[in-house]
């Protein structure tokens, strides 16, 4: 929190906020996570871009297990077959410190996916593409889904 990515300034588009988890929205998840102890599989839905990403998102590195690199490669890589997305390591967009991916995995070895979703640029809509896109969007990602919620009892399974 507070690292490569993230911004003091309150007005900036990147403001990490007073400290990490002083937000109730994150608040609210931090919450969440730590009072399910058995959760092993964690989704965030962002727009925009088209993309399935998993940590790290603050550092260039890769996670350093090499085994559970291998299990957000292929989960990203099977999500990313059904809709379309460039499956990625999230610092491989722009660096980004405070993600929630990357604070599921570190702190508590959930594996932890973003998909950035529809539509793939700012010109195509952006972070606002109206609901018109809805039913697509959502069709797209179901089987994606719907795949993380079935490897969720053993992610190790898919390899």
């Amino acid at each position: 929190w507070g690292g490569a990515g993230a911004s003091k300034k309150p007005k900036s588009d990147t403001y990490h906020g007073l400290s990490a988890f002083s937000e109730p929205e994150t608040a609210a998840i931090q919450k969440f996570v730590q009072s399910h102890p058995n959760l092993t599989t964690l989704l965030t839905y962002h727009t925009f871009s088209q993309l399935v990403m998993w940590p790290w998102g603050h550092d260039e590195g890769d996670i350093p297990n090499a085994k559970d690199l291998e299990v957000f490669k292929t989960m990203g890589t099977k999500m990313a077959s059904w809709n379309g997305y460039k499956p990625m390591k999230s610092g491989d967009l722009y660096l980004a410190s405070g993600d929630t991916c990357d604070w599921a995995y570190g702190e508590h070895g959930i594996f932890a996916f973003t998909f950035e979703l529809d539509p793939k640029n700012m010109w195509s809509g952006g972070f606002y593409p109206g609901q018109g896109v809805l039913d697509a969007v959502f069709n797209k990602n179901l089987e994606p889904a719907l795949y993380l919620m079935e490897t969720s009892d053993d992610p190790y399974k898919v390899l």
